[in-house]
């Protein structure tokens, strides 16, 4: 299940992105870069990339049922990370839930990217440690940044691959989606 037709006659595919604590700059960036990419290539071919996902911390501890539903229901993840995981640690368990289903068939989750925010005067031996296990980790594309224009430029790029993809593919949903 990938994407879904919509009354409108678009494909849709969602993009759920998992940013914790004061990153609210960056997460407006990846939508800006989806629009981007919606506005140029996707939606020319009737395909659209729809961004889902949190606007505050405090929405996951009271929703985490319905946000891990909407992780298992997304087609992509996007996770920026620069150095709190939030409450509980919870947006680390939703990256590690995208990941799972990522690596299940099964599943409509077809990549996971994480997006690194530059922290120069991070001290915290545990923060630093995740992220030089994130950085290390094979099975994810993990791209750096310093400001949200560079995050925007390069997610802009992921987008346009992402769409490009499911436009060669030809894939909509009477061949295999709903949303």
């Amino acid at each position: 299940m990938l994407g879904s037709t919509m009354p409108h006659g678009f494909d849709s595919y969602r993009i759920f992105i998992s940013a914790p604590g004061d990153l609210e700059p960056d997460r407006q960036a990846c939508h800006d870069a989806i629009a981007q990419v919606n506005e140029a290539t996707a939606m020319p071919a009737k395909v659209l990339l729809v961004s889902v996902g949190l606007r505050d911390n405090e929405q996951i501890s009271g929703t985490r049922a319905i946000v891990s539903d909407n992780v298992r229901w997304s087609t992509y993840f996007i996770q920026i990370f620069q150095d709190d995981w939030g409450p509980r640690d919870l947006f680390r368990k939703l990256f590690l839930l995208a990941v799972e289903c990522r690596d299940d068939a099964s599943m409509p989750m077809r990549d996971v990217v994480v997006c690194l925010k530059d922290a120069p005067h991070e001290a915290n031996p545990e923060i630093l440690g995740f992220r030089r296990e994130l950085e290390e980790r094979s099975d994810l594309r993990v791209f750096r940044y310093g400001s949200p224009d560079e995050l925007r430029a390069q997610l802009a790029a992921v987008c346009e691959e992402w769409a490009r993809a499911i436009i060669e593919s030809g894939v909509n949903a009477d061949a295999g989606g709903g949303e």
